[in-house]
């Protein structure tokens, strides 16, 4: 699932102001049709971000770009990430079950919820694109797309390092440099590393819980023999030892341990009552707690430039190993302890032909190829205080082929079509064994998808349209092999309609769109007994609109505001999952089915929206810059059945730097979560405890970095 040289940059210079005539100062450029575009001409709702706009904001890692997007969350299920889109996400995770918005490093599509929670470091912009986006970017695209693009190598040399200090100890550094080494060959390298004592203290161990180490390296040869031809080889490591998605404590203090006739049945002679905190940063949790990434990836992409069309390789292969340990019934109890070792390997391969001419037909086509293998090789399980028990041992296996087209034909100068369509062939196979060393078994199953869209826009201006789309997306059947199920779960499925408009004037870009989509065939889980399996058991009907707004009201000064109205609704949802009961005497925690018809669908707040404002001017002989944003959400729930839930609430980050006359350094302040606001992070229903996770409290600090 690779895309184009997917990236947003400010189109600043006054050559390029000048071939646009009477364009915005500040053009975005995207790719989000796989060739280049202003944003404004492009008929998709897009918000697309600099590295700059990330850091006055606070966004330090990706799972915090809700802040930032309009209808957008990012939300943990433990270490798994799981992004919801205009409403449109997943509350299911395990092998081979991905995410329904999907993630783009370079390019690259990253399967893996475990690993796209990362920080943000080389990164030179990011794009969120709203709606299915199942023509251009394959299956489980059906919420859209996050692309985010790092720095290419430069032939000039540079060199950028980042350090800063903030509370909790948090200590983030970042060195990013690049050189020629010949008239042809380029080479470029970026480090990050960031380590936290976090705010969770532990009861039972007397120290912090959430501590973090985590660094990631890459490396990039760009070697370029002819103007036309370029070779781009990439290595990365990622190391992530960061405890914070598996502390937890109890949920309103929903645990089986406050029923002193259940402790003493299960772990006889405790003593009693049993600790259960439920205030932020405290925690009592006696696992060892653990999530750990390690993973390589290596990636190559060739290019040749013809006349009229540039055709582009993409060759992609990741190793990514996990280990993660949860204490489920967040006590010092050892009612449940769970240690897995998710593992992953992806190779992908994509072909395609992009036109790159002035022609009244603008197009891209494209062959995809992609193999998948998601295994969980044991989960040991302690249940009351007893050996560990190794429940299984699962693996899924995907292999897809994707032919697409997609084209927009200028009829006029003033009515553009697009019209495009992918196909896609997706073969599934899980192999699993129950208490190995049991039999294994397993099932194949073949999916085929057929993902059209057509759009119809209307250039009131060379600055301004509105446009009007239908699109279909669709997320991939799947076996849910942690289930021990041969019967595959049906593909999900989008039909989206979408108007928008969108302006772009000289100090001031203004967009809004509105939409609606028909979702069926939702992928949940569903208890049986005690035991959870994936269905298909829902169908929903989303509409809303949003808008986003840069405004330049004096040299100095911007204002940035953006809005989301998200109205998502389950239609037909009549046994939802959920867990009853609080764990205290008399009411035990149990599983459960309700009818969710008209309830709001999970991780999907009606209003979210976001404001920032930066003012920048000389001072001192330097350059001064100043930051603030808000973000801010209506209330939520976090499971279908409307059990547990996060109120409203808003969030607050403001930066402040001054650069040295001659560019070379910079210093500064920073504070995020300025307001001290507690909301829930997560929250995970088990039946041992329902599970929850705090927001980081406020954090301040100071920031240097030099540049060469």
């Amino acid at each position: 699932m690779a895309i184009g040289n997917a990236h947003a940059q400010t189109a600043q210079s006054a050559g390029q102001a000048a071939d646009q005539g009477n364009s915005s100062l500040d053009d975005i450029v995207v790719t989000a049709q796989r060739r280049t575009e202003r944003l404004t001409d492009v008929p998709i709702a897009i918000t697309a971000v600099t590295s700059n706009q990330l850091s006055g904001a606070g966004v330090a890692a990706t799972q915090q770009l809700g802040q930032v997007v309009p209808g957008l969350r990012l939300d943990l299920s433990g270490g798994f990430s799981q992004p919801t889109l205009r409403g449109v996400g997943s509350s299911v995770a395990g092998a081979g079950l991905n995410a329904s918005v999907a993630t783009y490093v370079d390019g690259f599509y990253r399967p893996s919820q475990l690993s796209n929670n990362f920080d943000i470091a080389d990164v030179e912009s990011i794009q969120v694109l709203k709606g299915p986006q199942g023509t251009l970017f394959g299956k489980n695209a059906t919420g859209g797309a996050i692309l985010v693009t790092t720095l290419e190598p430069t032939f000039i040399p540079s060199l950028d390092v980042k350090l800063s200090y903030g509370r909790f100890n948090e200590i983030r550094t970042s060195a990013v440099a690049s050189t020629g080494i010949t008239d042809t060959l380029a080479v470029g390298f970026s480090v990050q590393h960031r380590r936290s004592d976090g705010f969770q203290y532990n009861l039972f161990t007397g120290r912090n819980a959430d501590t973090a180490d985590n660094w990631n390296a890459r490396a990039k040869l760009l070697f370029k023999p002819t103007y036309t031809l370029s070779f781009l080889l990439t290595y990365e490591h990622t190391s992530i030892n960061d405890n914070s998605s598996a502390t937890y404590s109890a949920y309103r203090g929903y645990s089986l341990a406050n029923d002193p006739a259940v402790v003493e049945a299960l772990l006889p002679g405790t003593p009693l009552p049993v600790v259960i905190p439920q205030e932020r940063g405290i925690v009592n949790l006696n696992a060892p707690l653990a999530f750990r990434v390690n993973a390589d990836g290596i990636t190559l992409r060739s290019r040749l430039e013809l006349e009229g069309a540039t055709v582009t390789s993409y060759t992609g292969y990741r190793d990514e190993k996990v280990l993660i340990s949860q204490d489920y019934d967040a006590t010092d109890l050892t009612l449940f302890h769970g240690v897995f070792p998710p593992e992953e390997k992806t190779f992908s391969q994509e072909l395609n032909v992009a036109s790159n001419g002035s022609s009244p037909l603008q197009y891209v086509a494209g062959l995809f190829y992609y193999n998948d293998k998601s295994r969980y090789p044991s989960y040991l399980a302690t249940f009351n205080g007893a050996a560990p028990l190794n429940v299984f041992d699962a693996t899924n296996y995907a292999v897809s082929y994707a032919a697409f087209l997609d084209g927009t034909y200028n009829f006029n100068d003033k009515i553009y079509l697009t019209l495009g369509a992918r196909y896609s062939i997706d073969k599934l196979r899980d192999r699993f064994a129950a208490f190995p060393p049991a039999p294994y078994d397993g099932a194949t199953r073949t999916f085929r998808a057929f993902t059209p869209r057509a759009v119809l826009r209307y250039a009131i201006d060379q600055n301004t349209s509105i446009y009007a789309s239908a699109s279909r997306g669709n997320k991939s059947g799947v076996f849910n092999a942690t289930g021990f199920s041969k019967d595959a779960v049906e593909p999900e499925q989008i039909n989206a309609f979408e108007v928008g408009f969108k302006m772009s004037r000289p100090g001031v870009r203004f967009e809004t769109s509105a939409f609606m989509y028909n979702f069926k065939n939702l992928q949940v889980n569903r208890f049986t007994n005690t035991a959870s399996i994936l269905v298909n058991a829902a169908k929903a009907r989303i509409y809303g609109g949003d808008f986003q707004l840069s405004v330049k009201v004096a040299e100095p000064l911007r204002i940035e505001l953006g809005g989301a109205y998200t109205h998502a609704r389950y239609q037909d949802f009549s046994d939802a999952p959920t867990y009853l009961g609080t764990g205290f005497p008399g009411d035990p925690i149990r599983t459960a089915s309700v009818d969710a018809r008209n309830f709001q669908m999970t991780r999907a707040p009606d209003w979210t929206g976001n404001a920032a404002i930066t003012y920048e001017t000389d001072l001192g002989g330097g350059r001064f810059l100043a930051t603030a944003s808000y973000y801010r959400t209506s209330h939520f729930y976090f499971d279908a059945g409307h059990q547990t839930e996060q109120k409203g609430y808003g969030l607050m980050a403001a930066r402040v730097n001054w650069t040295t006359p001659d560019g070379h350094l910079t210093v500064g302040v920073y504070g995020e979560n300025l307001t001290d606001t507690k909301y829930l992070a997560q929250v995970l229903q088990e039946p041992q405890a329902i599970l929850q996770q705090y927001g980081t409290p406020r954090t301040y600090g100071v920031a240097l970095e030099v540049k060469f």
